[in-house]
């Protein structure tokens, strides 16, 4: 496949401080823990279905994913996830580690003066062992997610709270995702946004920035 984008800039994106970042498939990279359950579970379940039809599906969400495969399968959609999250306790324990350069990204941010804010669809709890797991708990600033009460992305709830309970402005926040759904929960928050990008992976965007590695945010 190849990538495709809409309105980014080329270049470097300057005027940004603080960052607000997602985590699975950006700071984390869960995507191998998360395919290969949902793959396992469907085998588990009688139902074969290729890698490459998955990585498609759970690059959009998991739950489109799920909902997908259900509709493809015959199974219902919580069959499939009862047998995914059995399989995702063994393998997401041992397959979620820190993307590719998100540790000296963050200590950028601090660098500057920034803070590190995540705005993720885990629940808390799932999310900070895996922030520790991973060594990058100590870098992150505030969390707040979908099991505080807000609605998921891309619903600018989970950014324009944090944005008030910082009290900062927008124009000085980047917003790094790998999902579209980042990227406009992201501007409905009047917030700049980057698109980390997923090899293999097809999008179009608005994104402001395109990232090929989070490396890029040292610079």
């Amino acid at each position: 496949m190849t990538e495709q984008f809409t309105g980014q800039l080329t270049g470097r994106l300057t005027g940004w401080k603080h960052v607000i970042w997602d985590l699975d498939g950006t700071l984390l990279d869960t995507y191998p823990a998360t395919d290969g359950a949902l793959a396992a579970a469907l085998s588990g379940l009688g139902r074969e279905v290729s890698p490459d039809t998955v990585r498609r599906l759970t690059r959009i969400t998991l739950d489109h994913a799920v909902r997908t495969l259900a509709a493809q399968s015959g199974l219902s959609e919580a069959e499939i996830y009862f047998s995914y999250e059995q399989h995702y306790a063994v393998l997401g324990l041992n397959h979620s580690p820190a993307m590719p350069g998100a540790l000296e990204a963050m200590k950028a941010v601090r660098t500057r003066g920034g803070l590190n804010l995540l705005a993720t669809h885990r629940d808390r709890g799932g999310a900070m062992w895996r922030l520790k797991a991973a060594c990058l708990d100590a870098e992150i600033d505030d969390l707040l997610c979908v099991s505080d009460g807000y609605p998921r992305k891309p619903h600018p709830a989970l950014f324009l709270a944090l944005l008030e309970r910082h009290n900062l402005n927008p124009a000085e926040v980047l917003a790094v995702g790998d999902r579209n759904l980042d990227i406009v929960a992201a501007h409905s928050a009047g917030c700049r946004a980057a698109l980390l990008l997923t090899p293999g992976v097809t999008l179009d965007t608005e994104a402001d920035w395109v990232l090929e590695r989070l490396g890029e945010l040292s610079l």
